[in-house]
């Protein structure tokens, strides 16, 4: 049965996925984001080849046809060879299921852009570290 915490998270996270074209479907830590009408606008997705969800989420939506990015753990290749100029030209979101720790670097970076995480769900444990399903996309304005 899912927590309060994760029936929240994924309430948000839902709510801010379909303007992109995209659901989080599943319960529990079985989340999946899934592409819905004509595809996602989305920039690209990460993945982390340390882990088989990360790999299976990453071999899913090159199999859509959308543009995927693997990392080890580290972002910094993805970060200064792709991201930092792509986000000084044009803010386009991303979204990705890795551990914390290249999440967090991803949204610390994405600050800088006028783009915050938008949707983060706890995806379950592997390998001990915990995964995440997350978007990072620009601020909404007010």
């Amino acid at each position: 049965m899912a927590s309060r915490r994760e029936f929240l998270q994924a309430g948000i996270a839902a709510s801010l996925l379909p303007a992109a074209g995209l659901a989080i479907t599943g319960t529990g830590a079985d989340f999946t984001l899934t592409g819905r009408g004509e595809g996602p606008a989305f920039y690209k997705f990460i993945f982390d080849e340390r882990f088989a969800a990360s790999v299976a989420f990453g071999e899913e939506w090159r199999g859509r046809g959308a543009a995927v990015h693997a990392i080890h753990g580290d972002i910094t290749d993805l970060w200064f060879h792709d991201l930092d100029s792509q986000w000084k030209k044009r803010a386009v979101p991303i979204a990705g299921l890795t551990a914390h720790g290249p999440l967090f670097c991803l949204e610390r970076l994405a600050w800088d852009h006028g783009m915050r995480v938008v949707a983060r769900v706890e995806r379950g444990a592997e390998n001990g570290e915990e995964l995440f399903l997350w978007v990072i996309a620009p601020k909404e304005r007010s």
